[in-house]
């Protein structure tokens, strides 16, 4: 006889935390009963910023600048661009364009970097769109995707995480990320003899800013994690039903919890 399937450990990302502490509802709807193939719906913001994550991914896999030029660089971004979510075309144009000037942008900044002798060593790619995990508590693992990870001459990692919306970013901004703290946490596991840090880059304007972990930050994190692990695993998914807050003007599962309002007479639906 077959022997049988020992459990799945929950597996906890930055997104799975975010969604459990905004609406229990949300999570019920998206991790438990799974509806998000039947509610998600393409949004201009998401096909941008993937369409950059991907095309810069590529770039520094292939080698940076050394290995690909502007023109080169521009036609990966052309064979990644996704056209979904946009308003109209012209929508899209206006992305598309915006989406070419940073790319633009980020291999003259690269060119530059490359040729400058009095800077130390460029790092060297690590990581791309790498997933990272490690065991939490019983039952509980911690994941999470970085977008990229470079090593530095002196054998520091640094996590280097894009964001195509943002106009500005600040250390504090930085600090205060859960995903960046969760990603940090993650790589220390791997590699727990290297110093690492994250760096929040707005793809826009072209600035970033920096910010490292230390240990008490690290420990204060992992329980963090820990007790939304097992608030997860001891919830009652059965009893959780749609209640309005904050974040409902921006959930895609909106409709379906109008629904549920009207059917039980509430005035929110």
């Amino acid at each position: 006889m077959p022997r049988p399937r020992a459990p799945r450990n929950l597996v906890l990302s930055p997104t799975r935390i975010r969604i459990f502490r905004e609406c229990a509802a949300q999570y019920r709807l998206e991790y438990i009963d799974r509806l998000g193939r039947i509610f998600h719906r393409p949004r201009a913001g998401f096909s941008f910023g993937t369409s950059l994550h991907r095309t810069l991914e590529l770039f520094h896999a292939a080698g940076g600048p050394a290995a690909v030029s502007a023109e080169e660089l521009a036609e990966t971004l052309s064979r990644n661009w996704i056209r979904e979510g946009y308003a109209s075309a012209q929508d899209e144009t206006e992305h598309r364009e915006e989406a070419l000037r940073i790319v633009d942008a980020w291999h003259a900044a690269a060119v530059e970097r490359s040729e400058r002798t009095d800077l130390p060593p460029p790092a060297t790619l690590l990581y791309a769109e790498k997933t990272l995990k490690m065991p939490l508590v019983d039952g509980v693992d911690l994941s999470g995707r970085v977008d990229r990870v470079d090593e530095h001459h002196d054998g520091t990692l640094e996590i280097v995480d894009y964001k195509s919306g943002r106009t500005e970013v600040l250390p504090e901004d930085v600090a205060g990320s859960r995903p960046l703290r969760i990603y940090q946490t993650l790589l220390h596991h791997v590699h727990p003899d290297r110093r690492i840090h994250a760096t929040l880059v707005a793809l826009r304007p072209g600035a970033s800013a920096s910010h490292e972990l230390d240990p008490g930050e690290r420990e204060e994190l992992l329980e963090d994690c820990a007790e939304v692990g097992r608030s997860i695993l001891a919830k009652d998914w059965d009893s959780v039903q749609p209640e309005p807050c904050d974040h409902c003007a921006k959930c895609d599962f909106l409709p379906y919890c109008q629904r549920h309002w009207r059917a039980r007479g509430d005035s929110w639906g």
